[in-house]
C-alpha cells in the first residue's frame, strides 16, 4: 500500500482503467471464467497485482521462485509456483487463491 500523495505526478491505473474500448482486460475476463472473485475490496487488488506481475514477467524480472537467475526470464517461465510467489504479497481471507492462479495462467496464455 502506498499513500496517494507519494505518487504525485505518477500514472496510477485502477481496476476501472483496465477496460479499453468497452472490453475488459484479459485478466478480468479470466477471473470471471475461473471464478477468481474475492470480496469487492480484494478482487480489484488481486487483478491489478496480477496485471503488474504479468508485466514484470514480460520485462524479464526474476522472482524468489526463479530457478535459474543466469538465464533471461520470459513469460514461458511463468509457472504456477512463480505466479504464487509473485502474488504472495496480496493477502485476503476470502481465499480463492487456486482460482486466481488459474485465471493468471489463462490470461498469460491469451497474451
Amino acid at each position: 500500500m502506498t499513500l496517494a500523495a507519494m505518487l504525485e505526478g505518477k500514472k496510477i491505473t485502477t481496476i476501472e482503467g483496465l477496460e479499453k474500448n468497452g472490453m475488459l482486460h484479459p485478466l478480468q475476463l479470466a477471473f470471471i471464467e475461473h471464478d477468481g472473485f474475492q470480496c469487492g475490496f480484494c478482487t480489484s487488488g488481486q487483478i491489478i497485482s496480477g496485471v503488474a506481475m504479468i508485466e514484470e514477467a514480460k520485462a524479464g524480472w526474476p522472482s524468489a521462485a526463479t530457478a535459474d537467475l543466469e538465464r533471461h526470464f520470459t513469460l514461458a517461465d511463468l509457472s504456477r509456483a512463480e505466479i504464487r510467489e509473485r502474488m504472495s504479497g496480496n493477502l485476503c481471507r476470502c481465499a480463492c487463491y487456486p482460482n486466481i492462479v488459474d485465471a493468471v495462467v489463462e490470461a498469460v496464455a491469451r497474451s
